[in-house]
């Protein structure tokens, strides 16, 4: 009988687990992180399932011997020991499409609050101010949308993009050929991305070659006015740099659902 440990594991996902049935497997099922759980009763397990708050790192990798596969119900595993885990031949599996319609979605939600300059406006109207000139918005259509990484979420991204009427180019290391025969994009270089863009969204995954993609030397390149939005992980972004570009105006905006350090800290003030 196979043994699976369940970390992290909400009622929704006992319930959905428990749907698919449990014959031949022995199922525990733990609500806490993995830096909360005495490993060492689990030795014999061979599947470990866990969400993005548990780091699955070498020291865990160790404590379970038998471990034959890790699974992480996101689609980033940055917070799993991939090398690690290679050198004991263990699986790490992830899914890729999670969330990639609310994901997309949201991005779209963060730009337009940026273009639309909705939490200026609603202070503005809050403090009875009416039709000033400086909440003027910007529109998504006729602007050259840039897209990085264009898995799951990435794709639908550039599909609403291409919905508002925007002209979207994207870059991945792996592309996707149906995407430029249906005319959803055109793949081009990461420097032609950074320099044509009006809106560049980032959607890939977190690796030491991704590790503050988005730099000063990068954010160089991009288009004065330039809007950058960032639903994947937060250390893809120097945030000190991109505080320093919005400061002086070289970036327009940006839209975050993550930071670099996580949660923030209100006395940083390049988390302000």
């Amino acid at each position: 009988m196979r043994k699976i440990l369940v970390l992290e594991a909400n009622p929704k996902t006992v319930s959905k687990l428990r749907e698919l049935g449990n014959e031949g497997f022995k199922i525990v099922f733990k609500k806490e992180t993995v830096e909360k759980v005495d490993l060492a009763k689990y030795r014999d397990f061979e599947i470990l399932s866990v969400f993005v708050f548990s780091k699955v790192d070498r020291r865990v990798i160790e404590s379970l011997p038998n471990l034959k596969l890790i699974v992480t119900r996101s689609s980033g595993f940055d917070h799993i020991d991939i090398q690690a885990a290679g050198e004991r031949g263990i699986v790490v599996s992830n899914v890729p499409g999670y969330g990639s319609m609310p994901v997309a979605e949201h991005v779209f939600a963060l730009l337009l609050a940026v273009l639309r300059k909705v939490l200026k406006a609603d202070s503005a109207v809050r403090a009875s101010k009416w039709l000033s000139p400086e909440l003027q918005g910007r529109l998504v259509n006729g602007k050259t949308f840039g897209v990085i990484g264009t898995g799951a979420i990435g794709e639908s991204v550039a599909r609403i993009a291409k919905a508002f009427g925007a002209k979207v180019i994207a870059y991945d290391v792996v592309k996707k050929p149906v995407l430029e025969a249906e005319g959803v994009l055109k793949y081009v270089s990461l420097e032609e991305v950074l320099e044509k863009s009006d809106i560049i969204s980032l959607h890939i995954p977190l690796t030491n070659e991704t590790y503050h993609m988005i730099n000063r030397r990068s954010i160089a390149k991009m288009k004065k006015g330039a809007i950058l939005i960032n639903t994947s992980r937060g250390q893809i972004i120097d945030q000190e740099a991109l505080v320093e570009a919005l400061r002086t105006g070289k970036l327009a905006g940006a839209g975050l659902d993550v930071f670099e350090k996580e949660p923030p800290n209100p006395d940083d003030p390049t988390q302000a």
